[in-house]
């Protein structure tokens, strides 16, 4: 029996990059909001500290995380499993704003889709 706990590895996101995914990847492991870490390189780099310089030290030597479906949610994300589904629930609006489908059916679509009540 594997007693040892799984441990996480720092690595850049590929889901959650506006460069090379450092700090993306540095929020995920610490379970953080990327933009405070962006904010933070950021002042670090312009009132003189190694913000730049650490940025790209960890661009090299930071391995690119594990990809993540493009429509599966961000672990805390609230919204739907699927882009499909939001694709699903325009479509029925569309339809019963045409009267071919009634409020009800509509309802139970996005009930069906959402997984809501």
């Amino acid at each position: 029996m594997d007693t040892h706990p799984v441990r996480r590895q720092l690595t850049r996101s590929q889901t959650d990059r506006r460069i090379a995914g450092v700090c993306g990847g540095i929020a995920e492991y610490f379970d953080i909001d990327p933009t405070i870490v962006r904010v933070i390189f950021v002042l670090a780099a312009l009132f003189g500290g190694p913000g730049l310089l650490a940025y790209v030290v960890l661009w090299i030597v930071l391995p690119k995380g594990p990809p993540r479906p493009a429509d599966a949610p961000k672990p805390g994300s609230t919204r739907p499993l699927f882009a499909a589904s939001n694709s699903a629930v325009r479509i029925a609006e569309e339809r019963f704003a045409r009267g071919e489908i009634t409020a009800e059916e509509l309802q139970r679509i996005r009930s069906d889709v959402l997984g809501t009540s």
